[in-house]
């Protein structure tokens, strides 16, 4: 049998977790992303997803502003993007923007193998993997990869199809 005091402090605790549970925390409203962070975040995306002979960019197939409507309604998105935006932009040269696309290149290359528990690892993989989602979900993508309807829910085709 517990003791009184545990009881009235469990009894205290479910109260109060029932009461948060119908009245949240209203959610901060996000930033405004400036247009240098806008710049730099397109210019990232694009260093990931580059245009080729079939496909446009990241940006021309509007991953950048389907990344950014998801950032006003997920603070921890939106932080991200302006923490990881910051250090593109302070790697110790100019801006990101202002790299060649050498230059940017390997600012990426090195992000991507740099340490998971730091910023340029951690803005990397997140923002690649969204960036990937939503740019092959655009059927703009698929034009060269012989598909012409998303795999799922039917399966990709045999090999010999």
């Amino acid at each position: 049998m517990l003791p009184m005091h545990r009881r009235l402090f469990l009894k205290t605790a479910g109260a109060f977790l029932l009461w948060r549970s119908l009245n949240p925390i209203p959610a901060q409203a996000a930033s405004t992303p400036t247009p240098i962070e806008r710049k730099t975040f397109a210019a990232f995306l694009n260093v990931l997803i580059p245009a080729d002979e079939f496909t446009g960019s990241a940006t021309d197939l509007q991953v950048d502003k389907k990344l950014w409507e998801l950032s006003e309604s997920d603070r921890n998105l939106r932080r991200l993007i302006e923490v990881g935006c910051r250090w593109l932009n302070l790697t110790g040269g100019p801006p990101f923007t202002e790299l060649t696309s050498e230059q940017q290149l390997l600012v990426v290359e090195w992000m991507s193998e740099s340490d998971w528990n730091q910023v340029p690892r951690r803005f990397y993989d997140l923002i690649r993997e969204a960036a990937i989602q939503h740019y092959y979900s655009d059927p703009a993508s698929w034009n060269g990869l012989g598909i012409n309807r998303p795999p799922q829910p039917f399966g990709y085709p045999p090999p010999w199809a």
